[in-house]
């Protein structure tokens, strides 16, 4: 299996400027893709990184994608209207949305799709897009089985902390015969002092994805926004005896100078845990 980040980015996208640089790591918005087959794709959210990802499929010829939604924040739905895919005959598009803990009756992902695609916020509607398009949903307690030939894999969730709600999602399978596992856990606070569901869902996982948007110090006047630090991320690690690391979600005000930074210190301060750390980078593929 292999893991390509085609977004790193938290909040908004931030293209690379003069006084804010971030070529290294990426302006993008969130948005990930597992092949875990010749022709098995796995999106996870759809931030601004979608759109060159689904201009690079395109151009490959790929007809078939499954989307796993984590929550419906803009900036991990933001791409989607810029799907070339989605507005081609002939592609097949399954959506899993988050049921969220105490959400509202209905699917969570089609109703925000539909709504930041109409006006007055877009002009070319859903009901445009020419793929067939449907529409499931994903909870906690109830693990998704994706099949494809002799390929599979199961994918377990579990609510994260992040204002609104979210979810964090194990994928596990062995395609090509090697058994595997990564947990993405994206828009999460972690809670030093209370039990923390990403320690069960990322118990012995081979990567754990991990939502380090905020230094320390920038955290302590953020608490409650939903984003962790490097240093929360780790302590989650640790605790779930992950045998990588790798950060994400990077704020908008960070540029690759300060990125290169705070990764390089972090990597010392990771050092005596025996984790591999290292901070994500837009266009970086990982094999699992």
């Amino acid at each position: 299996m292999k893991l390509h980040f085609w977004g790193t980015r938290g909040s908004i996208p931030t293209p690379s400027t003069s006084s804010i640089p971030t070529q290294e790591f990426g302006g993008d918005t969130t948005c990930l893709s597992l092949d875990w087959g010749k022709e098995n794709l796995l999106i996870f959210d759809a931030g601004s990184g979608l759109r060159q990802a689904g201009l690079e499929w395109a151009a490959q010829g790929r007809r078939s994608f499954t989307f796993l939604f984590t929550h419906s924040h803009w900036d991990h739905l933001q791409g989607f209207p810029f799907f070339t895919p989605a507005f081609q005959p002939g592609t097949e598009i399954t959506i899993y949305s988050p049921r969220l803990p105490g959400a509202h009756a209905g699917n969570l992902i089609e109703r925000s799709l539909h709504a930041q695609q109409s006006e007055p916020f877009f002009p070319a509607g859903f009901p445009m897009l020419r793929a067939k398009i449907i529409f499931h949903e994903i909870q906690p307690g109830h693990p998704l089985q994706l099949s494809h030939g002799s390929n599979s894999l199961e994918i377990h969730a579990a609510a994260v902390s992040h204002p609104g709600g979210c979810l964090a999602y194990r994928v596990q399978g062995s395609p090509g015969g090697k058994n595997c596992s990564f947990v993405f856990a994206s828009d999460h606070e972690p809670t030093p002092s209370a039990p923390s569901p990403i320690r069960e869902l990322a118990h012995e996982t081979d990567l754990l994805i991990c939502d380090g948007q905020y230094t320390p110090a920038e955290h302590a006047q953020r608490i409650g926004w939903g984003h962790g630090t490097p240093e929360l991320c780790l302590q989650e690690a640790i605790a779930a005896g992950a045998r990588r690391l790798l950060i994400t979600h990077f704020d908008p005000t960070h540029s690759d100078a300060t990125l290169a930074q705070l990764e390089k210190g972090f990597q010392k301060t990771a050092h005596s845990s025996g984790i591999p750390v290292a901070f994500a980078r837009q266009g970086q593929t990982v094999a699992l």
